[in-house]
């Protein structure tokens, strides 16, 4: 899938969507486009924050098995 970039000079591109985590990590770009709008780095989310799993009954298993026993 191709994916609509802003660098940070200001130019607009096109890169490949294996290309856009790349870029995000290197810092090269400004913004992207998602099928909901222009995602600005640094200010709006990219990804959904994984954080580790911290107390009981956040997992899966502690949720199935506390039901059990």
């Amino acid at each position: 899938m191709q994916i609509r970039v802003i660098y940070l000079n200001g130019s607009a591109g096109i890169v490949d969507s294996s290309s856009l985590d790349y870029l995000i990590n290197r810092r090269e770009i400004a913004a992207f486009c998602r099928s909901d709008g222009w995602v600005r780095i640094g200010k709006d989310p990219t990804r959904k924050e994984k954080r580790p799993i911290s107390r009981l009954g956040e997992r899966a298993r502690d949720i199935i098995f506390d039901d059990v026993g």
